[in-house]
């Protein structure tokens, strides 16, 4: 857990957070700011912070109601012909998966067994797995 009002060394971040020394010296040169006027090189926790938010942001992808995320093209995707296959993953969720339209590819979408009906007014759905009991 990483404190917002504290400052870290570069290993005491490391060791906040889970990671090497090395992941966050590579953080530091793709942004992450440092306090350098003086040794050893202190990391302000609100820095930090807004560093890691900041890159957890840029991962994650929004998908409109009829898309899927395509693995190979690293992006969302419709499925060739709206049709996906269903898989229960648990009694709660499930997995579509679907060939991209543009690539050919494999692509995925998790989502909740409940939103069943409503998913099958958007796509063509073959249940491949019956969901766990």
């Amino acid at each position: 857990m990483i404190r917002s009002a504290r400052s870290y060394t570069i290993p005491e971040a490391a060791e906040a957070l889970g990671v090497s020394v090395g992941t966050v010296r590579g953080w530091v040169r793709l942004g992450l700011r440092l306090l350098s006027g003086q040794r050893p090189f202190l990391i302000l926790g609100s820095d930090l912070r807004g560093y890691l938010e900041a890159r957890r942001a840029k991962g994650r992808v929004r998908l409109a109601p009829e898309e899927l995320y395509c693995l190979s093209c690293k992006a969302p995707r419709r499925p060739f012909g709206m049709l996906v296959d269903w898989h229960c993953q648990t009694a709660k969720t499930a997995r579509m998966v679907g060939l991209c339209e543009a690539c050919g590819g494999s692509c995925n979408r998790m989502v909740s067994a409940r939103a069943l009906p409503r998913i099958r007014t958007v796509f063509d759905v073959a249940i491949k797995d019956e969901p766990a009991p």
